[in-house]
């Protein structure tokens, strides 16, 4: 064997090695819970979402509980969803992704999310959290969760053993790997119709974008 051949053997072995490293590396992307309803991976079919995933408008929210500039920017998303209530063309949905190196209690929070969406009340949920989160960001987190589920009729015992057993831990994950392939690193990132917003928007701003899409 001469020294030709030997080089791009090794090339080729290298090759190959990289390959192997690059896909372990980006681990097993099809066993993330729900299926990609879009190239870009803004929204699964397992997504909360408030409208239909084919609507023409689709606002997209990567969001943290605990983090205060989400809970600032909540009450803009509300009048949104109010405005654009039973429009078939309007789609909001929110993905988690919650900071945990700097909220000690967003991943709980978003748990608790999940759990009572698992009984019917995801968007009361949701408000809650974030309408009272000065209140529940503490140690005694888990106790007002299962307080605000007993206040919103579910079963608050089946809500705290569900976040004490991270039940939807797989699914607050892919949210956060979706929102990092798409560069998400900070919250409340928000997408319109796939395109980035910078910053949170103010509400005239944001509605004067959608009805604009509405009306293409």
């Amino acid at each position: 064997m001469n020294k030709e051949v030997k080089i791009l053997g090794l090339v080729a072995i290298l090759i190959i090695a990289m390959g192997a490293f690059l896909a372990f590396k980006k681990g097993p992307v099809r066993d993330l819970p729900g299926v990609p309803l879009d190239s870009q991976n803004l929204m699964r079919d397992n997504s909360h979402m408030t409208g239909k995933a084919d609507a023409k408008v689709t606002l997209v929210e990567f969001g943290d509980f605990q983090c205060p500039a989400c809970a600032a920017a909540h009450p803009v998303v509300k009048q949104i969803l109010e405005v654009y209530n039973g429009n078939p063309q309007f789609n909001f949905v929110f993905r988690n992704f919650p900071l945990s190196g700097i909220h000690k209690y967003a991943m709980d929070s978003a748990e608790a999310a999940e759990a009572a969406g698992r009984q019917g009340k995801y968007w009361e949920m949701f408000s809650v959290l974030y309408e009272k989160q000065s209140e529940w960001a503490m140690p005694q987190a888990l106790d007002f969760f299962a307080q605000y589920a007993q206040e919103l009729g579910l079963d608050s015992e089946k809500l705290k053993q569900e976040v004490r057993d991270k039940k939807y831990a797989d699914i607050i994950s892919a949210d956060y790997a979706d929102g990092s392939a798409l560069s998400v690193n900070s919250t409340p990132t928000f997408f319109l119709n796939g395109q980035p917003l910078v910053g949170v928007p103010k509400f005239d701003d944001l509605k004067k974008s959608i009805d604009q899409k509405l009306a293409e």
